[in-house]
């Protein structure tokens, strides 16, 4: 279900938006931790028709209070997380999908933020990715946040982040892996890419 869904969306996000993608070979064939900024409901649905092969996303569990939604965002691969605190169900199976060599979205910031600047990281995609040895991928998305006819979109994929040495990590080492992600999406964003 899930291709035959993305198929729909890629015909219909090509078909309204000036949709353009810049660095797809940045995407790992193995497991990686996909962060991107996150400005509209529109942006697991773009971040979904950039990347080709399946993202697994983290949604707030909200979304999964009604029995059809949660149906049709499992069938997505999306699954559930607490916000507020520390959610175990939802790192066990985030762990599982890089164990099993896919790709899990996270929208660092934690929720949808209107501003310019991005909020502060939450270190969830830091500590996910230090467990399970995978690269982190800054995704920069411009555009979505204005649903005009011919709106022009760009999801900027940065440079794979390695992942720390060591499956354990501090306090300290988490906010400076979030630190080199904030500059990578700085790095980005400060881009004139044309594509």
């Amino acid at each position: 279900m899930y291709s035959f869904l993305r198929l729909i969306a890629v015909l219909l996000v090509k078909s309204w938006f000036s949709f353009s993608v810049i660095g797809k070979e940045n995407i790992p064939d193995k497991a990686g931790v996909i962060v991107a900024n996150h400005v509209s409901m529109l942006d697991p649905i773009v971040l979904g028709v950039a990347v080709s092969r399946p993202v697994h996303f983290m949604a707030k569990a909200e979304l999964f209070k009604n029995r059809l939604l949660n149906w049709f965002f499992r069938k997505l691969h999306a699954f559930p997380v607490r916000r507020g605190g520390a959610d175990r169900s939802a790192i066990r199976t985030a762990l599982e999908v890089l164990y099993s060599g896919e790709l899990l979205g996270i929208f660092p910031e934690g929720t949808r933020n209107k501003g310019e600047d991005l909020l502060p990281l939450h270190s969830g995609a830091a500590l996910l990715a230090t467990r399970a040895q995978a690269p982190i991928v800054p995704v920069l998305i411009r555009g979505t946040q204005k649903f005009r006819f011919r709106q022009k979109i760009d999801v900027i994929i940065g440079q794979p982040i390695p992942p720390k040495e060591g499956k354990r990590a501090t306090k300290e080492e988490l906010a400076e892996i979030n630190k080199v992600i904030l500059e990578q999406f700085n790095h980005l964003n400060r881009q004139d890419f044309n594509a």
